[in-house]
């Protein structure tokens, strides 16, 4: 039994200023259970998995505690690695006895070094280089001057601080790597900061993408090139031509050899299909074999796979594909361990005053370098003073692109230990000090919030353009929104100009993508394969009714975290009086549904913040396989009135609708007996437009009105329960006064709160209506209004209400 358990003894031998480090090597290398009296900790496996989930533990910690300020998750990260480093944790010889024993850091630096090949290479998937190309002369010249500028400045403070360092200093020899590191910026960097910030979507957002394309395409192949410099520095020239040449062989087999095979695949794979494990696999074994040619001709094992990356088609199917299954892992397992291995390489204790003074000093000139260089031409195009600060900051901060480099740095010897622990200071701080102030500055929503105008229905003359918009996430909502068009009443003399966006997840890439369909290039038929079905679908509409409806359709590629920004740009811009999302729930043939939770936050982001009218669509009965291009489809509307601002923008949306020769309308008036009364003697606001809908509709003997004396919820339900068949749409308010004795005891039953209690009544799980509902906010005042617990998750019923059968139909 004693020879299976692991001698903890650990001899240290110095020979000519080498540490030999002697582990005892034990019979059994596996653990075979505490119950045969072996000790966990004096095996590999086991510690290891007690690294990884201690490094996870913590980053988590720190991002929850730091998350609301602003910082990233490359903050939380970097922090946990060094203070799971000899610097804070690693100083207790009991810790770094049993959790970071030295026997361990063979297995976790290769694993990390995996890691942080894959990590490299799904940085170049996610890169599209044609926004380079795209990029307008704003984000070019910000791109170039926010690298030249902090290098030049660089430079300067690098040739005078070097003259005060005697020539054997390790500092003298690693000034000029971390001179070309800190003014590198990152387009990943840059990308990850912006979406943990929130303003992927944003005007700023976009810039800053960009323009760190450009830098960042500078910065790498310059970095590339002091990395294989850095590895080949003492060879002679014979061996850097040839090494120069593979290289360049090796570049060439992946653009004319493995890119056309993968494009092949993507081929070879249906529409809308997933790629098969088969061509996943082949592709991650090219990866293997460009990681491994990479080494072989003596280049860093960074550099090829980087460029394999870039060549691989980005965004769906393939992309997408290779990120869903190795991003989880990579950033669950080995960025962790990268982290640990990272700060275990950073010491405090072994930097002097002298290197830290000048390595800050060094990395506060290319702070500022960046800064100025991202003002200055900000300025020259006029953008505001706290958007021109935002974005310089944000040009500015460090990340996991940064780390990587000055890891690749000190493994060739280009930096020593001490620099690269003043390097990581740097980078913390910079990050640390950066991001919370840019999230400070720049609030994206500001830019339509501050619109005073009300963009309503109810504010809208009949006799002007009508712009509405509508949101689309799967093609199967198409015919119901076309049908919601039908019903809207296009015609010369009340024409409705219809926005249509197309909304994709955005995977397999790190940049958002916003597709105008009006000014792409017929030769380029790429951009519109996103959304094919649904233009023409749309185009064939507008086709037939001529001039009265004009469709403008765009494809919108982003995160849904910060999509809602997006939207709320566009409806600002083009004026949108309604704005239509669908439900996240829908109802198929067989009785089916799908719950999509991103939907739904999207839907309640937008509820708070849009500055128009919202009316959230749940498509249900025959309005979703209705075809108004094939045949006339007769239309049967129900609104179903109380009181208060939605529930009028719903009734003058049924006002516009009712000059429709095949629409129906009925509208059904809910009264509580106080209110009846004091309703004749003083006309309130509602009062008005409910007269304005007798006068102008009621003469039409296809409209019907119906006011319906309910004195409590119970009656109120019997009342909606009454309307079950009758109608193919039914309009709706979400709010209402919450004192109304209506909804009393209705708030602890909500299953959907964002759709009010009318609503929730309508499409909850064990309610029988079929037709389907639009439930409609109105604009108070630019997106400003109380939420009715829009939050709240489900809450269980505590006792069911009895419902007496009654049915009340239009009378025709």
């Amino acid at each position: 039994m004693a020879d299976s358990t692991v001698n903890s003894t650990i001899d240290t031998i110095l020979t000519n200023g080498t540490i030999w480090i002697c582990e005892p090597i034990s019979k059994n290398p596996r653990l075979r259970g505490i119950f045969f009296s072996d000790n966990p900790f004096n095996y590999t496996l086991p510690v290891l998995f007690i690294q990884i989930s201690l490094v996870s533990s913590l980053t988590a910690t720190l991002q929850f505690l730091l998350e609301p300020i602003g910082e990233t998750r490359f903050f939380s990260q970097m922090l946990a690695g060094m203070m799971l480093g000899p610097s804070v944790i690693g100083q207790s010889a009991f810790l770094q006895k049993w959790l970071f024993p030295t026997k361990t850091f063979y297995i976790s630096e290769t694993i990390a070094f995996f890691g942080g090949m894959i990590f490299i290479f799904l940085i170049g998937v996610k890169i599209d280089l044609s926004i380079v190309v795209r990029s307008g002369k704003k984000a070019w010249a910000i791109g170039v001057l926010s690298f030249l500028i902090p290098l030049l400045l660089c430079s300067i403070v690098y040739c005078f601080t070097r003259k005060t360092l005697p020539h054997d200093h390790p500092l003298y020899k690693s000034l000029f790597s971390m001179t070309l590191i800190f003014s590198s910026s990152s387009f990943h960097v840059t990308a990850i900061h912006l979406a943990d910030l929130k303003l992927s979507n944003s005007e700023m957002g976009r810039l800053a993408i960009s323009s760190s394309m450009v830098s960042g395409t500078i910065s790498l192949v310059l970095v590339t090139a002091m990395i294989s410099q850095g590895n080949t520095f003492s060879l002679k020239d014979k061996t850097l031509f040839l090494m120069g040449m593979s290289l360049l062989v090796m570049i060439t087999f992946i653009l004319y050899v493995l890119r056309p095979i993968m494009f092949w695949m993507i081929r070879q794979t249906p529409e809308g299909r997933q790629m098969k494990e088969a061509h996943i696999i082949s592709v991650f074994l090219m990866l293997m074999g460009c990681a491994l040619f990479s080494e072989i001709i003596g280049q860093h094992v960074l550099v090829l796979p980087i460029i394999f990356g870039i060549a691989v088609p980005e965004g769906p199917p393939l992309g997408s594909a290779l990120t869903d299954r190795l991003d989880t892992l990579v950033s669950s397992i080995f960025l962790p361990l990268y982290f640990v291995y990272s700060g275990s390489r950073f010491n405090i204790f072994i930097i002097d005053g002298h290197t830290f003074v000048i390595v800050q000093l060094l990395a506060i000139v290319a702070f500022l370098g960046k800064v100025v260089g991202t003002i200055l031409p900000s300025i020259f195009w006029k953008m505001p003073i706290a958007d021109v600060i935002a974005l310089g900051l944000l040009m500015s901060a460090q990340g996991i692109t940064h780390l990587l480099y000055l890891q690749t740095g000190l493994n060739i010897k280009m930096l020593d230990e001490q620099s690269y622990g003043n390097a990581l200071i740097a980078l913390l701080w910079l990050t640390g000090v950066t991001t919370p102030i840019v999230k400070f500055l720049y609030d994206p929503s500001k830019r339509y919030l501050s619109l005073n105008r009300k963009r309503t229905i109810e504010q809208s003359t009949q006799d002007i353009e009508l712009h509405l918009m509508t949101c689309i996430h799967t093609q199967e909502t198409t015919p119901s929104i076309i049908n919601i068009l039908e019903m809207s009443n296009p015609s010369l003399e009340n024409p409705i100009c219809l926005y249509v966006l197309h909304l994709i997840q955005l995977r397999g890439r790190s940049t958002p993508v916003f597709i105008d369909h009006q000014s792409t290039s017929k030769k380029n038929p790429l951009h519109k394969n996103y959304s094919e079905h649904i233009i023409n679908a749309f185009r064939s509409y507008e086709k037939q009714k001529s001039n009265n409806v004009v469709v403008k359709l765009y494809t919108s590629i982003s995160p849904y975290e910060t999509l809602h920004d997006e939207i709320c740009m566009q409806v600002a811009e083009k004026r949108v009086c309604l704005l239509i999302v669908p439900f996240h729930r829908q109802w198929k043939s067989n009785g089916t549904t799908e719950f999509e939770h991103l939907i739904r936050a999207l839907n309640r982001q937008l509820l708070r913040t849009a500055p128009c009218s919202v009316g959230i669509l749940i498509e249900r009965g025959t309005l979703n396989i209705r075809n108004p291009l094939i045949n006339v489809t007769f239309y049967n509307v129900g609104i179903v009135f109380i009181e208060g601002n939605d529930d009028r923008e719903a009734l003058a949306y049924a006002i516009r609708m009712a000059n429709n020769p095949i629409v129906r309308i009925t509208l059904v008036r809910l009264m509580e007996p106080q209110k009846k009364n004091k309703n004749l003697i003083n006309r309130d606001p509602d009062g008005d437009l409910i007269h304005r809908f007798k006068v102008e509709c009621i003469q039409i003997k296809r409209h019907d009105y119906k006011e319906e004396v309910v004195r409590d919820s119970v009656e109120m339900i019997n009342v909606l329960r009454s309307l079950e068949g009758c109608f193919d749409l039914t309009l709706v308010g979400r709010r209402h006064a919450s004192e109304s004795s209506l909804f009393s005891g209705l708030a602890n039953w909500y299953e959907y709160p964002e759709l009010g209690p009318i609503g929730d009544l309508l499409v909850s799980s064990n309610s029988t209506f079929d037709g389907s509902v639009m439930v409609i906010q109105q604009q108070k005042r630019s997106g400003i209004g109380y939420d009715l617990r829009l939050d709240y998750g489900v809450l269980p019923k505590q006792e069911k209400v009895t419902i007496n059968d009654r049915k009340v139909c239009p009378i025709v």
